[in-house]
């Protein structure tokens, strides 16, 4: 397992192209303002991002380590650049899979780490009921909406992400799709005709939400009946898998997140969306600031610094994820929030995904 400690000196030259195909973290936007990131091609044509800039947030100075299970290709320029916006200020940055860095901190002492960036609000919340995290203060958590951030203040989310149903369009138009989660698993259409990746975290984070929403005999009934009645196959590379397998016809629809549209499919390849159920259940990434930091304060206005106007905009336009402040739109690609209708539940409620991984082995569906 890749373990790197990547500092501002050499996480341009580790970084090669964006894993989503995009050329993440470009500087400029539709005027040529540098001071606002995001990617060029996506980036223009649209307004200036709302929100509080980074230029009214209280400098950075010191150290930090931060602890990242997003990868580099898709953060590592904007660590980047808010590093080189203070002279004083130095950043270490260790990437790794979320489920290591937890186990990382679990097995250390003493934690080097001020900062967690989660993937998703599962490993957040693992480590909050652990002790392991501090309260955010009220002025930080108000950045976002109330949906994207710990009840109990703990952390926050940076971007959103949605669950989906990707379809091929020589197949199917958006239309001809139920809207209900359940019938994928009970329409005849679909059988052998379907993919899912069981072994993702965010497969995973679904089926928990769908416990939490629907219940445990429920889901279990929907898990046999996709694998064992509807011969449901296993993506062979995950939510990248996934999209080219429905792009190239190998099967028409596929239940994975919403931006896969980002690896850039083609034409053949869309996403639509169910409604009021856990298959539109949404995820987030973000930050909390870790028990040991000796800076604290420093730890939890760097995470601020991700909520600014400028990181929201770029995490709109280079993972193509949704934006947690008012004043950043996502960008025209995916579908608007007003498109469909996500569930109501507590993203704490996500945190532990053994119900639904005992149901996997249960099923016999490899993970």
């Amino acid at each position: 397992m890749d373990r790197r400690v990547v500092t501002r000196r050499t996480a341009l030259g580790a970084i090669g192209g964006s894993a989503i195909g995009l050329t993440a973290g470009c500087l400029g936007t539709a005027d040529g303002d540098e001071d606002v990131l995001g990617d060029p091609e996506y980036a223009e044509g649209r307004p200036d991002p709302g929100g509080v800039s980074m230029e009214e947030l209280p400098d950075l100075s010191g150290e930090l380590t931060v602890y990242s299970g997003r990868s580099e290709p898709r953060i590592g320029e904007l660590m980047e650049y808010i590093e080189s916006e203070y002279d004083d200020f130095s950043l270490e940055v260790r990437y790794d899979d979320t489920a290591d860095l937890v186990g990382a901190i679990e097995a250390e002492d003493e934690t080097p780490a001020d900062v967690f960036y989660g993937s998703e609000t599962q490993s957040m919340t693992d480590l909050k009921d652990d002790g392991y995290t501090v309260e955010l203060s009220e002025d930080v958590l108000d950045r976002v909406d109330e949906r994207s951030r710990d009840p109990d203040g703990h952390w926050i989310g940076f971007t959103r992400r949605y669950r989906a149903v990707a379809y091929n369009t020589e197949a199917y138009d958006a239309d001809d799709l139920p809207d209900d989660i359940f019938a994928y698993a009970e329409d005849d259409q679909f059988t052998g005709d379907i993919m899912w990746p069981p072994d993702q975290g965010s497969t995973q984070a679904f089926l928990t939400a769908m416990i939490a929403i629907h219940g445990e005999d429920e889901t279990r009934e929907w898990v046999e009946t996709l694998t064992e009645e509807q011969d449901a196959e296993i993506s062979p590379g995950g939510d990248s898998g996934l999209a080219q397998a429905v792009t190239d016809g190998e099967v028409s629809v596929g239940l994975t997140n919403h931006y896969t549209l980002a690896d850039g499919p083609g034409d053949a390849y869309d996403i639509t969306f169910t409604s009021g159920d856990a298959g539109a259940m949404y995820n987030a990434t973000g930050g909390t600031v870790m028990a040991d930091s000796d800076d604290q304060s420093t730890a939890e206005a760097f995470v601020e610094h991700l909520v600014s106007a400028e990181a929201q905009e770029y995490f709109a336009t280079t993972t193509w994820e949704y934006p947690t402040i008012d004043g950043v739109e996502p960008i025209e690609e995916v579908p608007a929030t007003d498109e469909f209708e996500p569930p109501e539940f507590d993203l704490n409620e996500l945190a532990d995904p053994e119900p639904a991984q005992e149901i996997l082995r249960d099923v016999g569906v490899p993970f």
